[in-house]
């Protein structure tokens, strides 16, 4: 089991270093009875060191020391410095009706090696059972130097109206910070279920133009659900963050399948991670000097051709 575990970890740390990774995982009731589970926290931490920068959603965490807990077990004996920010548990304000539900965190888990944060905000305009906390990354590994991560974890009864209601942050965005290297990540709730087919065409997301891209696309099962394509959680990016993206790299992944779990693997979470690779900047090395020629040697004189003589008189 030891080895397992430490083939697992190396595996983690090898890939965060050929790549810059992003991640979203909605972790299911990721709160303080959960996180007393060995079993669950150690496979969240592995799942964690993947990647440079992970949204986590499904974070019931009121005091932050659910919060605390894990960045300290991701750290723990790893070579890795991960930092984190988080929003405030949202929905913000209270009521009644909200006392009979739980909140939620959005948290970023992060690595200081690779990335930094440079600004967030919390966007407050009503339309969101969980309006995006939205934060700025800097990198300088990275094509792209800086750029943007909205996350979203939908309420499924009103999917269409929160996801449509997306492009109203990227333009907030775009405004605060003229930046529109943007990605919009987390649980959409945009399997058929939640989004009919006749849905999309009022989503501006995805109907309007050609200025978002969908990397996971329907049909992708993200969810430990048996027998169906749950497409509930998506990447999606703008024009201008597509070019920092590596080309195919978005997908999900099958913790259960890589862990070997099993039925195990529900009591992590009924969710997979979707994830997406960017760009490295690439550095062209200086040509090596080239070595001094050695002086050619004069070429040798020629002796002067010797007098011939006259032809005799015929």
């Amino acid at each position: 089991m030891r080895l397992l575990w430490a083939l697992g970890l190396f595996s983690a740390l090898l890939h965060v270093t050929s790549c810059l990774l992003i991640g979203a995982f909605n972790i299911e009731n990721l709160g303080p009875k959960k996180s007393k589970d060995d079993f669950v926290m150690n496979h969240i931490k592995k799942i964690v060191l993947r990647y440079d920068i992970i949204l986590i959603q499904g974070l019931q965490d009121e005091d932050g020391k659910v919060t605390e807990k894990l960045k300290d077990l991701v750290n723990k004996d790893s070579p890795l410095h991960f930092s984190y920010i988080s929003s405030e548990p949202l929905p913000l304000g209270s009521s009644f009706f909200q006392f009979l539900s739980h909140k939620e965190r959005y948290l970023f888990l992060y690595r200081k090696e690779t990335v930094s944060v440079k600004g967030s905000f919390q966007y407050t305009v009503k339309g969101f059972e969980r309006p995006p906390f939205v934060v700025k990354f800097s990198s300088t590994e990275t094509d792209v130097k800086e750029f943007v991560l909205i996350p979203i974890h939908t309420k499924p009864a009103s999917a269409v109206q929160e996801i449509d209601a997306l492009v109203d942050v990227v333009a907030a965005v775009e405004q605060k910070w003229n930046n529109n290297n943007i990605v919009v990540l987390g649980d959409f709730n945009a399997g058929s279920k939640h989004v009919k087919a006749g849905d999309w065409k009022k989503i501006r997301l995805f109907n309007t133009n050609k200025n978002f891209h969908w990397l996971i696309a329907n049909g992708v099962d993200t969810t430990l659900a048996a027998k169906s394509s749950n497409a509930h959680d998506r990447i999606v990016v703008t024009t201008e963050m597509e070019k920092g993206v590596l080309a195919g790299s978005a997908k999900v992944f099958d913790f259960k399948k890589e862990y070997g779990l099993g039925d195990q693997a529900k009591k992590i979470s009924d969710h997979f991670p979707v994830e997406v690779e960017l760009k490295l900047k690439v550095e062209l090395a200086p040509a090596p000097d080239q070595p001094d020629q050695p002086d050619q040697p004069e070429d040798p004189e020629q002796p002067e051709d010797p007098e011939q003589p006259e032809d005799p008189e015929a």
